[in-house]
C-alpha cells in the first residue's frame, strides 16, 4: 500500500504540472518539491501508524489518518520553503493543484483496493494474523479463544492441535515449520502441563519466532510465574487482556512493522557504505589469505540466523585448509589462544575482526543485518540450549555482524554457561530496547574497540 501511495502521490505531480503549466514534467525547480513530498507523507503515515491498520471494517479511521498525513507533508513542504527562502519559487497554484490530487488519488486507491478485496472474499488480508497451539484435552478453551480471536478482526492462519498420545515430536516440528513459513502477528499457546513438559524442547523453538508470544497461564496466581525463561525472553511480561481473553505475555513482537523497514533500509544504505570504504582492505586481505596458504579465500559456514533458520555466513578464511574443512562442520571445535589451525594472517584478522568483512554481503542479501545478536554455531544452539532458558528467543531477529554482547567484551571462546548465558542477556537488552540510534552507538562502538579487545582467536 505504501508503494502505491508514492505511486499516486508522483501521479498527482504530473497532473498539476499539466494542469498548471500545460507541461507533463514539471519545472526543475518543482522538481524536488514532487519528490520530498512523497516521502514526507510516507514517514507521516508511518508515524500516524497508518499502515499498521488496513482492515476494511475500519476505512473511516484509515482515510482520517491519509487526510492527516497529506496535510502534514504539504506543511512541512511549504515551511521548508518559506524558511529557505525559495517560497516564492514554488507555484502556489500548481502546489493546490498538487494536494488536491493527491488526496483524490489516495482515497480513490483505498476505495478500490478495498471494493477489490471485498470481491475477490479476501477482505481480511490486513487484518492482524493469529496463530495457535493448544492441546485436544482443552477443546472448551480453544473453542473459546477463537471464537473471541474472530470476534475482535483478528485472523487465525493456523492452528497446531496437539492430541493426547497421538502427536508425535514430528509433526509437531512441522507445524512449527509451518509457523515460521507463516510468519504470524501473534502466537498463542492453550497447552496442558502435560503438553507443556512432554514438548518443552520443541516449544522452545517458539521462542525464535518473530512474533508476539501469548499464553493462557495458571489463572489462580495473580503474577506470571518469576522463572529464569521469563527474565531472559522479556523481562516485560505480564498479564495482559486480548480479544477479551487474559493472557500472560511471554513476549513482545520485535522491533514492530515501522522498526523492521527503518531497520531494513539502515542495513542497506550503511551496508553499501561500508563494503564501498572496506573494499580496499578487502582486496588487501583476500591478496594476503591467497599469497600465504592454500585453499579458498572465503569460508562459509552454517548458522541459525532469522526465525531459528539455517543460513551460510561468510569469512575471510583464518584456518588452514584441513583444519577448517570436515565432513561435518558442527565437529570443528572452538578456536583458542595459541591455535595452531590458525594462519598467521588468520590471526592479524580475527583479531581485528576483518575476517567478518565478507558478511556485509550477508546483509545486503537479507540473511544478516549490521547490528543484532551474532550467529552461533548450530552444535553450539545445541548444547546451549537445554543449558539456558529462553536461549534460542535471541533468534527472533536477524544475526548481525557486531552486537551489544560483542562491544561490551563478550566476544571469543564461550567455554562456560555463564559466558554464553550473559551473551544471551546481551541479546535480548538489545532486542527489547532497539532502535537506530541504538545501532548507531553500537557500530560506533565497535569501531572504537577493534583494536583494544584481547578476546578474540
Amino acid at each position: 500500500m505504501a508503494i502505491g501511495d508514492i505511486a499516486v502521490l508522483l501521479f498527482a505531480a504530473l497532473l498539476a504540472s499539466w494542469l498548471r503549466f500545460d507541461a507533463i514534467l514539471p519545472p526543475d525547480h518543482l522538481l524536488l518539491p514532487t519528490f520530498a513530498t512523497p516521502l514526507f507523507y510516507l514517514a507521516a503515515m508511518m508515524v500516524l501508524r497508518g499502515y499498521i491498520t488496513l482492515d476494511p471494517q475500519t476505512l473511516q479511521m484509515g482515510l482520517l489518518r491519509v487526510i492527516a498525513a497529506l496535510s502534514i507533508a504539504f506543511a512541512v513542504l511549504l515551511a521548508i520553503a518559506y524558511f529557505s527562502k525559495i517560497s516564492d519559487e514554488l507555484s502556489r497554484l500548481w502546489t493546490a493543484y498538487f494536494a488536491l490530487a493527491g488526496l483524490v488519488s489516495i482515497i480513490t486507491l483505498r476505495l478500490c483496493s478495498f471494493g477489490i478485496l471485498r470481491a475477490l472474499g479476501k477482505q481480511d488480508i490486513f487484518r492482524p494474523t493469529i496463530a495457535i497451539i493448544g492441546s485436544l484435552p482443552t477443546p472448551y478453551i480453544i473453542e473459546t479463544l477463537e471464537s473471541r480471536v474472530l470476534a475482535h478482526r483478528y485472523r487465525i492462519i493456523h492452528r497446531c492441535l496437539i492430541r493426547k498420545d497421538e502427536t508425535t515430536t514430528a509433526e509437531l516440528q512441522g507445524c512449527l515449520a509451518k509457523l515460521r513459513r507463516a510468519g504470524p502477528d501473534m502466537i498463542i499457546l492453550a497447552l496442558s502441563e502435560t503438553d507443556k513438559v512432554r514438548f518443552a524442547n520443541e516449544l522452545d523453538d517458539i521462542d525464535a519466532i518473530s512474533a508476539e508470544i501469548l499464553e493462557i497461564g495458571d489463572f489462580s496466581s495473580s503474577q506470571p510465574a518469576d522463572t529464569e525463561e521469563n527474565t531472559i525472553l522479556d523481562p516485560g511480561s505480564e498479564w495482559i487482556v486480548m480479544a477479551g481473553l487474559p493472557f500472560i505475555r511471554r513476549a513482545v513482537r520485535p522491533f514492530g512493522l515501522r522498526g523492521w523497514w527503518i531497520k531494513r533500509v539502515e542495513d542497506i544504505v550503511l551496508g553499501l557504505i561500508g563494503i564501498i570504504l572496506a573494499s580496499p582492505i578487502m582486496l588487501a586481505v583476500a591478496f594476503a589469505i591467497k599469497v600465504t596458504s592454500l585453499g579458498p579465500v572465503l569460508y562459509v559456514q552454517r548458522r541459525h540466523g532469522f526465525n531459528g533458520e539455517t543460513i551460510r555466513v561468510l569469512k575471510f578464511r583464518s584456518m588452514y585448509v584441513n583444519q577448517c574443512t570436515t565432513a561435518h562442520e558442527d565437529a570443528v571445535p572452538q578456536a583458542t589462544r595459541d591455535d595452531p589451525r590458525i594462519t598467521p594472517v588468520g590471526k592479524f584478522i580475527r583479531r581485528t575482526s576483518l575476517d567478518e568483512l565478507p558478511q556485509l554481503f550477508n546483509v545486503l542479501l537479507g540473511d544478516m543485518s549490521l547490528v543484532g545478536p551474532r550467529p552461533h554455531a548450530t552444535q553450539h544452539n545445541t548444547t546451549y540450549r537445554t543449558r539456558i532458558d529462553g536461549y534460542f528467543a535471541r533468534h527472533r531477529v536477524k544475526p548481525g555482524i557486531t552486537g551489544w554482547a560483542q562491544v561490551n567484551g563478550l566476544r571469543g571462546e564461550t567455554d562456560t554457561n555463564e559466558k554464553m548465558r550473559q551473551r544471551v542477556l546481551h541479546d535480548m537488552f538489545y532486542i527489547n530496547n532497539w532502535s537506530p540510534i541504538f545501532d548507531i552507538r553500537v557500530l560506533l562502538l565497535t569501531v572504537s574497540t577493534l583494536f583494544t579487545q584481547k578476546n578474540a582467536h
